[in-house]
């Protein structure tokens, strides 16, 4: 070596070259420790992407350690010191280093002597490249719990599965009300309430989308079913009859044929022929007009709408007393109504789509709402096998006997009158702390054989119920499918059994 610095650059690279040894075993103990723990962790909370998460934790396991092995590196005068000990100078470099600035001539003989027993194969000696075989063995141990952890099934994948099924379910259900929306955009007939029912429709797909599972989605349907249907105008049947009744009516007659046919296609094309039909009463005949009133005069006693029974009452009397203007008058008022008719049946279309699609969404989360629940019941069954209970909830064992006698006599003559009779029993009634068995409901669908006859002190048989749970889930849920109720009261009956199965 020619100088004191290259002997500190010597050593300084031999225990670099040493410590990055120990400092990658320290690193891989840490990564070995981060996976293992999320393995264990993913086994308590699920977690989706745990191997993303593991993977995260390698850059900051490297990051920390390369720090502390940058700060932990020793000064010149600790490698001079410890070169010193371990490699038997006798204090020679560790001398020199402090005399380093020193001009004196001992100063000078100690700098040569350090410098002549500081050979650089000597010096990487000082630092060998060591392994603590205790850590090593800790990262083999810990590298393979993880490993096993990683291979072995995991409880929380099922509920991994479920909530991702649930995610995909919601989110198929708010693109059905979604295309919906699409739908009802871009008709050509746009109803008055389009807006309204576009906001019912997104508010509701925004809840299904947001809600935590989709038992809890299903809540959002029926409320806003409700609101649709009262967006909608109770006397559109009504008038609707009293359309088709006018049709029917003015199809009997010469001048009403066209405006009874454009009736029966729409009442908007209907509207405008009834004004084409007020311009022409001027050139009907008086047998056509008297005609002509006489069929509005009957569609206006078989109307069901109040306001259209009068406007076709007064175009009848207009018309039968020769009062062209007030008829014109009324008939006008009357395809007014009926442009109003179309704009209702318009929004009545739109409801009914809306309706259809928020039906649409019901099914498919109803449907993963009841593999959720026969999910959770099938765990339930899992975690208690052996637990007996009976379907109406009750448990237990125990028996009861008695025994009684009684006599009676009675006669009677041919006239059909008898004596009165009399008997009497004794018995021995169950004691207050005896356990009674209380039979359950027959489960719908599954025969029923007579029990057997229990001996005195002998059990009743139980059956657990979450063995019966699913059968009688099955069969409710069936009926309700079978029978007229309404889709928020078929929720009410999956909410039910999916809470036992909680």
């Amino acid at each position: 070596m020619t100088s004191l610095e290259s002997v500190v650059r010597a050593l300084r690279g031999s225990d670099a070259r040493s410590s990055a040894l120990s400092y990658l075993v320290h690193a891989a103990l840490g990564v070995a420790i981060w996976f293992a723990t999320v393995q264990v962790a993913a086994r308590v909370v699920p977690v989706e992407r745990r191997i993303q998460l593991a993977a995260l934790g390698i850059p900051v396991v490297l990051a920390a350690v390369a720090i502390a092995w940058i700060a932990t590196r020793p000064r010149p005068d600790v490698l001079m010191q410890l070169a010193d000990m371990r490699l038997g100078l006798k204090e020679r470099l560790s001398t020199a280093w402090e005399r380093r600035a020193a001009d004196g001539v001992m100063d000078d003989l100690l700098r040569r002597d350090a410098l002549q027993h500081a050979r650089r194969d000597r010096l990487v000696r000082a630092f060998p490249i060591r392994i603590s075989r205790r850590e090593a063995g800790a990262v083999v141990i810990l590298v393979a719990a993880a490993l096993a952890l990683a291979v072995l099934p995991n409880p929380t994948d099922l509920l991994l599965a479920q909530a991702q099924a649930d995610r995909a379910s919601q989110a198929k259900a708010a693109t059905t009300i979604h295309d919906v929306q699409k739908k009802i955009a871009a008709t050509t007939r746009t109803a008055p309430v389009d807006p309204k029912v576009q906001k019912i429709l997104s508010d509701t797909a925004k809840q299904i989308q947001d809600a935590k599972d989709p038992r809890s989605a299903l809540e959002a349907i029926s409320p806003a079913e409700q609101q649709l249907r009262q967006l909608s105008d109770p006397q559109t049947p009504a008038r609707t009859s009293t359309t088709q009744n006018l049709a029917g009516a003015l199809s009997t007659t010469n001048a009403g044929k066209a405006a009874s046919v454009a009736l029966s296609s729409s009442p908007s094309q209907g509207a405008q022929a009834v004004r084409n039909l007020a311009a022409q009463l001027p050139n009907l005949s008086p047998e056509e007009r008297a005609q002509l009133a006489k069929a509005l005069a009957s569609a206006a006693q078989s109307a069901k709408d109040p306001a259209m029974a009068a406007s076709l009452q007064r175009a009848s009397d207009a018309l039968s007393s020769g009062d062209l203007g007030a008829a014109a008058a009324a008939l006008n008022e009357l395809a007014g109504q009926l442009d109003a008719l179309q704009n209702q049946q318009n929004n009545d279309q739109q409801i009914a789509s809306a309706i259809n699609g928020l039906e649409a969404a019901r099914q498919a989360l109803a449907e993963q709402a009841d593999r959720d629940a026969a999910g959770s019941n099938t765990a339930t069954a899992g975690a208690s096998p052996a637990a007996g209970a009976s379907p109406a909830g009750g448990n237990g064992n125990g028996s009861a006997n008695g025994s009684g006698s009684g006599n009676g006599n009675g006669s009677g003559g041919s006239g059909g009158t008898g004596s009165s009779g009399s008997g009497s029993g004794t018995g021995t009634a169950a004691k207050p702390s005896e356990k009674l068995y209380v039979p359950g409901q027959p489960v719908p669908g599954q025969q029923e054989n007579d029990p057997t006859p229990l001996g005195p002190g002998q059990d009743v048989p139980l059956t657990p119920y979450t063995q019966v749970i699913q059968s009688y889930q099955q069969a409710a849920l069936d009926a309700t499918n079978q029978s007229l109720i309404p889709g928020s009261e078929r929720d009410l009956v999956r909410e039910y059994f999916a809470r036992l199965g909680e």
